[in-house]
């Protein structure tokens, strides 16, 4: 726990050296709240504001809190190592008595605590600007985040696997993060895409990620009703984690067999 917690904190002072890149990342989310708020107010105006039991704001002030999550858990593990790798600072490490796995991950946690942190932020600036949780069940709410991490967390694995043996910029984070915003309801409610389309969203785990987690915090839902997706991302879980750690096994063996960390 005490070399995660000087991985973390070595870093956090690494994003703060560069503030600029820091602070513009907390300045986005703010604006894309604000994008938020108007795209609503042009639904306003054509005669329509209410989307699955709430204002169409709220929707998006979740989905795009959401999307950002999946954005930074996905990519975390494999941006940092490829980051590391071309600064020459995970040879060093690994000579260490820290174990392979921590060491190749544990530079990543920064970005997933700081993830969890926008979230919050963009939370609480939608609404200030007028998103509606008065309804919200955050303790289902805190529970679907869980259980949604463990799932999120097997792509950011396999993604630093693939940056493991081929050095270069993993295509997969882009793959998950355009078909997770067409198909799993970022932006527009799932039902409207017609029902052949529907197969590739209820085939992925984001979709029943976000509709529990909006059931939560516009429906006030609680954990039995929200049941049957926690336990189909539980289903997801039960599959991914292990291909993803035996994916990352496999990329270590062969790093020791090949010896390439150097090379990239």
């Amino acid at each position: 726990m005490q070399k995660l917690t000087a991985l973390i904190t070595h870093n956090f002072r690494l994003a703060w050296a560069y503030k600029l890149n820091f602070v513009t990342r907390y300045l986005g989310m703010i604006i894309s709240v604000l994008l938020f708020f108007f795209l609503d107010q042009l639904l306003q105006r054509s005669g329509s504001g209410q989307v699955e039991g709430g204002t169409y704001f709220t929707f998006l002030i979740i989905g795009g809190a959401f999307s950002k999550f999946l954005e930074l858990s996905s990519h975390a593990f494999s941006a940092n190592l490829r980051e590391e790798m071309l600064q020459g600072t995970i040879e060093p490490l690994l000579v260490t008595a820290t174990p392979t796995t921590l060491a190749l991950l544990g530079p990543s946690s920064w970005m997933l605590l700081e993830g969890v942190l926008l979230v919050l932020i963009q939370l609480g600036v939608g609404t200030a600007v007028g998103a509606d949780f008065s309804n919200a069940n955050w303790g289902t709410a805190v529970l679907v985040l869980l259980v949604s991490l463990s799932s999120l967390i097997s792509y950011g694995i396999f993604s630093a696997a693939f940056v493991i043996v081929f050095k270069r910029g993993d295509p997969m984070n882009w793959f998950i993060n355009s078909v997770a915003y067409v198909f799993s309801g970022v932006f527009f409610p799932v039902e409207l895409l017609p029902g052949w389309l529907r197969i590739i969203s209820y085939a992925l785990p984001f979709t029943y990620a976000l509709r529990a987690l909006r059931g939560a915090l516009m429906r006030g839902e609680t954990i039995a009703e929200v049941g049957g997706d926690l336990l189909v991302l539980g289903g997801f879980t039960a599959v991914l984690l292990p291909l993803s750690l035996f994916a990352l096994r496999y990329a270590i063996r062969h790093l020791k067999q090949t010896g390439e960390l150097a090379h990239y």
